[in-house]
């Protein structure tokens, strides 16, 4: 079946007169008989009834009309797939991104970077870490900025700096009458948002409570996981319960309503945030060459180096 066939069917389908669809096809009536003419000897069946009233399908036309709305859908897929190839971004360079730091570090540093080397193409591709980890191990990310340091064969990692996790919370009761911070067994008390279950981040959270307290967040009043950090602070907003959120994430929302950052009594929730790389695929000169950038470049002050961080990471 030709693609104009299937146009020609299509539109048969729908018509109620051979005149009608003549117009549609921009055919004359007599070359549009001739057309189903053509297509019915080809299936060696009649598949239009003429009538005075008009036409419609035979039970054969049906069958080769919905084949054809199938041939028609296959098109469009192979239309937008050849249209996808034709639009490539031609990169040079693909760096995995996390959704927090690799996120907030990593366009400025592109945009830096391109000031200096303006023939590069860096594409940025956003994700959570196992997501990351995968594609750096099958060899489709250069590099990427990783909230933690991932121990898998065939993954190199160098700890840039270290991030803290910091508490938000509704701004209504009870969450911001404590003037002190609040302690431990009262936190857990209240409903609390998990991110994305897997995330780093979230092991680093889970990890720090049990370590300190012989607890599991698991145990506790966990209400909601979200994806996303806007769903997140979305939930707290709405006043779903507390969350904890990357420093970076947290002070994009400093100043809005409905949104408290609170103290707990306990010691500071330190993450690595590390440049990873596959150790067994060789990267171009132009993946070397940003990812040395990156390391120089990092913005004064945005990590902490501390012998606490490290050692509570």
């Amino acid at each position: 079946m030709l693609f104009n066939d299937v146009e020609v069917l299509l539109v048969l389908s729908k018509a109620k007169s051979l005149s009608q669809a003549a117009n549609q096809l921009y055919m004359s009536r007599p070359g549009l008989s001739q057309k189903i003419a053509t297509i019915e000897k080809q299936f060696g069946t009649q598949l239009i009834n003429r009538t005075s009233t008009g036409i419609s399908l035979t039970q054969a036309g049906k069958v080769v009309v919905k084949f054809a709305q199938n041939v028609a859908d296959m098109e469009r897929v192979l239309a937008s797939q050849i249209a996808a190839i034709d639009e490539h971004f031609p990169a040079n360079v693909t760096v995995g991104m996390s959704f927090a730091d690799g996120v907030s570090l990593l366009p400025q540093l592109v945009a830096a970077y391109l000031e200096e080397a303006p023939g590069a193409r860096v594409h940025l591709d956003a994700g959570y870490e196992p997501e990351l980890v995968q594609k750096l191990k099958d060899g489709e990310l250069d590099f990427a900025i990783l909230e933690n340091q991932p121990m898998e064969p065939g993954i190199i990692s160098e700890v840039l700096g270290y991030k803290k996790l910091v508490f938000l919370a509704p701004d209504k009761a009870p969450y911001n009458q404590f003037l002190t911070p609040v302690p431990v067994d009262t936190l857990l008390k209240w409903p609390m948002i998990v991110y994305e279950w897997h995330s780093g981040r979230h092991m680093v959270g889970n990890r720090h409570f049990r370590e300190r307290y012989g607890i599991s967040l698991r145990e506790h009043n966990m209400v909601a996981c979200f994806d996303t950090h806007e769903a997140m602070v979305e939930g707290v907003r709405a006043g779903l319960g507390w969350a904890t959120l990357p420093e970076c994430i947290a002070n994009r929302y400093r100043h809005e309503p409905g949104i408290v950052r609170f103290k707990v009594a306990t010691d500071t929730m330190w993450y690595p945030v590390s440049l990873t790389w596959p150790s067994g695929a060789p990267r171009s000169d132009e993946a070397r060459a940003f990812a040395d950038f990156v390391r120089e470049r990092i913005p004064e002050g945005y990590f902490t180096y501390t012998a606490e961080a490290e050692l509570n990471s």
